[in-house]
Order: structure tokens, then C-alpha cells, then sequence
């Protein structure tokens, strides 16, 4: 039979040297379990976190889609819709034969019956049956010779010269069309410049030097420069802006590309910092007077700003999975299905020109309020990791977190069922940066600010001309000719 250390010490009451050592053994082994149990629960905390970081996805956290790799994570944030495919009413794509076709090809019925073998010389044409081929022919280089014809004055005997266009600076050079295509291949699709020459040489037969592809680039930057001033005027009086950023890798370095957006315009420019100063350099937030949809990052509450907050539902969503996941907290899965049904009723009312009725609003936001009252007992049970130096505030575990951002952006969130203009989530910002994801994955790190700013632009201008239905490579080109205008803006 074991005894206890306070049996042991019993026994040897009587003996004062041999209680004293056993004394002295049952506190130093008193000390070392506390010290162990110490040691355990900070290690729990420790395991608890990092299962957290690395069970992190783009549907339980902030973290972007291109983070999760090939382990695409299978929950789905919107509401199913039932049947799957293009939704009711959509116009299609199907192809339809023309009145007027660029070629007709005869095909001859022969001079004999198909069916009998009796010869038809006298037989009468009964009409035709018609089918069409659309298809791509190979493409060719068309070269434009320009003459400016050369006069003498009959009285001075001075030579008149005509005037070559303004884009034509060489007796032999290659045409606007090759610069179009270069920023289109470069800024829509992200394909390097070897690539881009490799295209050429198989389209065209003509090698171009990289040298000449970076010349493009950098004459289509400044034609595109009015483009900018224009769509940061159109951004700067919308009633509604999506604001976003994202890291970008430039000279080995994270710099910042950001974006101001609306269903018609988008914004796009690199800055080194991420807050005041990037905002203030397209100079569109610092005055602005709207509502400015964005995640809860704190760059966007700056006391300086004059917008209205409009906080991401599904940057919300997305967090509640994480507590419900990591932490089994009820109130997080309650508050996760109050933002679904909110979303999808604001957006059938929104669907058919309406707002949310006063009683659905208020409706919501009682519910909002006794779900963040229940849940504050339940998020301060969670476990807090242990606090690090003397300077800072005291560590909240991610549930209270999450839930004293619920309470002190209520009206942030629930933006979108008092103004129908108010889109529930930042998506449309995060689609705009989104290419520049995949840009980084092919290309690394840009090699030069220059670089990384051409692209910006780029980028930004092709995303507002497919916003607008308006064909990408024609517009380019009437752009390097100075001719291309927006259609509605006045000039």
C-alpha cells in the first residue's frame, strides 16, 4: 500500500530530523508540481493557438483564397440557390448566323441525281441550305506606310514638309496595336515579358526585343494617366466606395496595393505604407463624405475621415466560423446564421428596387442584441493567452474580441439594412485585387516600383473598362492615339 506524503509526515512526527527532511522534500515537490501545472496550461494555450493558425482558411479567418492551396476548404458562406447553372434570365452566348457573311462558299448539288443517278443538266435550283462557320483567322502584320509630302514655295523657294502623326517617330518601328496587345498580355492575363515575345514570334513571325516590350509598357503608363485622374473624380463623388489592400512584393520588399471601387469604376495604386498616407495619396478618402465599405482594419477609422463606416458581413462570417470551430461557442454560431438571413433578405428586397421594411430592421437588431447580451458570459470563459511584459493591454481571448467588435460597430455592420446602396460584403473590392494575387504567384516579386506602378494602373483602367462592357484591346489602342474618352463623363 502507498502512502501519502501527509501520511508520511504522520509517521514520522515523533522523529523531529527525519520530519524535517520529509518537510522539506514534500515542499520542493509541492513547488515542482505547481511549477508543472503552470507549464501544461501555458502549453495548452500554446497547442490551442497554433491549431487555431494552422486550421486558419479563407473561410474561417481574413486570410486570402489564394492561401489555402489545394485543401479548398468546403464550406460555402452564401445561401444555396437551389438549381445550379446561369441564373433565370440570363441572355447566353449562343451563336447566331449573320445577314451579311465576310465570304460565301457554293457548294454544287453535282450533275447527277444522288438518288436515281439521272443526269439534271436543265434542273432548276431549288434554293439553298445555309450554315455558317465563325471562326479566327491567323493573324498578319499590316504595315502603314506614311508619306508627308514635300512642297516648294514658289516665291521663297523654301521647303514645306507635312506633318508625320505624333506616334510615328521612325522610318520603320511597330504601331500601337503591338503596344495594346503587350499591356493587355502584361496587365489582364500576367504573362512575363519572354512569354509575351514568344506569343509574337508565334502570331506574327516578328521577334521583338524585351527592350521594346518595357518601351510599350512605359509609353501606355503615361497615356493612362488622364484615364487615372478621371476614374479617381467619378470614385470621389459615388455615394457608395469598397476600399481594400493587400501586400504586394516589390524588390523583395511588401509594399501595399490599393483599391477604391464601384460596380462601375476601379482605383488601383502601390503605396509603401498601408493607412493615412496611401490614403491620402489618391486623395479620395481623407474627403470623402459617403460610406466607405471596408474590413475592420483600424487605418480606417482615423478621426481625420468624414465617411460613413460600413463594415464586411462575410470578413464577420468568416471570423464566427472560427470561434464556432476553435472555441464552441454558441453565440457565434446564433450571430452566423442572424448575418446569413439578413443578407439574404436584404438582398431579395434590394433585388426588386426596395428597402428592408422598419419592423425586419428592427426585428434584426433586437436579436442582434440578446444574442452579443448572452454571448458576452460565454466569450469571457475563453482561455486567454497569458500576458507578455508590463507595457499593453491585458490579452482577450478571440471570441471577446470578436464580440467587442460586434458591439462597438453595430452600426457599421447593420449599415446595409438601412441603405439599399450598401452592399452586404467587400467582395467587389476583393475581386479587384484579386489578379494581383495571381500576378504575384507567377512573377514572385515585381523587379521595380516602376514595374510594380505600371501595372497598377494597367490593371486598374482594363478592370473599369470590362465593368463597362467596353472592348479591352480597341479601347487600348484608342487610347495610345489619345482619342478614347469614357462614355457619360464630360471631357
Amino acid at each position: 500500500m502507498e502512502l501519502t506524503p501527509e501520511q508520511i509526515l504522520q509517521i514520522c512526527k515523533g522523529d523531529p530530523e527525519i520530519s524535517s527532511v520529509v518537510q522539506l522534500i514534500y515542499d520542493q515537490q509541492n513547488a515542482r508540481i505547481k511549477q508543472l501545472e503552470a507549464r501544461v496550461a501555458e502549453l495548452e494555450v500554446e497547442v490551442r493557438d497554433l491549431k487555431r493558425q494552422l486550421g486558419q482558411n479563407s473561410q474561417n479567418s481574413s486570410k486570402p483564397p489564394s492561401s489555402d492551396g489545394l485543401r479548398k476548404p468546403p464550406v460555402n458562406l452564401r445561401k444555396p440557390g437551389g438549381k445550379k447553372g446561369p441564373p433565370t434570365g440570363h441572355p447566353g452566348h449562343t451563336l447566331h448566323q449573320v445577314a451579311q457573311p465576310d465570304q460565301v462558299i457554293d457548294l454544287s448539288a453535282g450533275s447527277h441525281c444522288a438518288h436515281c443517278h439521272s443526269a439534271f443538266p436543265e434542273a432548276p435550283a431549288l434554293g439553298y441550305e445555309k450554315r455558317q462557320v465563325w471562326d479566327l483567322p491567323a493573324p498578319r502584320v499590316v504595315v502603314s506606310e506614311y508619306r508627308a509630302e514635300r512642297r516648294r514655295c514658289v516665291c521663297c523657294r523654301r521647303i514645306t514638309q507635312a506633318s508625320f502623326p505624333s506616334e510615328v517617330r521612325a522610318p520603320v518601328q511597330y504601331g500601337l496595336g503591338f503596344a495594346a496587345w503587350t499591356v493587355y498580355f502584361s496587365a489582364r492575363h500576367m504573362l512575363p515579358l519572354q512569354r509575351i515575345q514568344e506569343i509574337f514570334a508565334d502570331l506574327t513571325h516578328h521577334s521583338l526585343s524585351q527592350a521594346t516590350l518595357l518601351s510599350f509598357q512605359r509609353s501606355m503608363h503615361a497615356k493612362l494617366e488622364p484615364l487615372e485622374v478621371c476614374m479617381a473624380k467619378q470614385l470621389a463623388s459615388s455615394p457608395v466606395l469598397n476600399a481594400d489592400e493587400t501586400g504586394f512584393r516589390v524588390e523583395g520588399k511588401t509594399r501595399w496595393l490599393h483599391t477604391h471601387s464601384t460596380p462601375k469604376w476601379t482605383l488601383l495604386y502601390m503605396h509603401e505604407k498601408r493607412g493615412y498616407l496611401a490614403f491620402s495619396k489618391a486623395g479620395i478618402l481623407p474627403d470623402f463624405k459617403g460610406t466607405v465599405v471596408h474590413d475592420c482594419h483600424t487605418s480606417y477609422f482615423n478621426v481625420k475621415y468624414g465617411f460613413i463606416h460600413a463594415l464586411c458581413g462575410v470578413h464577420l462570417m468568416r471570423e464566427c466560423i472560427g470561434i464556432i470551430q476553435n472555441d464552441r461557442q454558441r453565440w457565434a454560431a446564433h450571430m452566423l446564421r442572424l448575418l446569413r438571413v439578413s443578407w439574404h433578405r436584404a438582398g431579395e428586397a434590394h433585388a426588386e428596387g426596395l428597402s428592408l421594411a422598419k419592423e425586419q430592421i428592427e426585428r434584426i437588431e433586437s436579436l442582434y442584441d440578446q444574442i452579443l447580451k448572452r454571448g458576452e458570459t460565454e466569450w469571457h470563459q475563453g482561455k486567454v493567452r497569458p500576458k507578455v511584459g508590463r507595457k499593453g493591454r491585458q490579452p482577450k481571448s478571440p471570441g471577446a474580441n470578436l464580440g467587442q467588435r460586434f458591439l462597438s460597430h453595430k452600426p457599421a455592420i447593420l449599415r446595409f439594412l438601412h441603405d439599399a446602396q450598401v452592399p452586404f460584403s467587400n467582395n467587389l473590392a476583393e475581386r479587384d485585387l484579386r489578379m494581383s494575387k495571381v500576378k504575384q504567384k507567377v512573377s514572385g516579386s515585381m523587379r521595380t516600383e516602376e514595374g510594380a506602378r505600371q501595372f497598377a494602373r494597367a490593371q486598374g483602367v482594363i478592370s473599369t473598362l470590362r465593368k463597362q462592357g467596353l472592348g479591352i484591346l480597341q479601347s487600348l489602342i484608342h487610347i495610345g492615339t489619345n482619342s478614347f474618352s469614357f462614355p457619360g463623363v464630360p471631357e
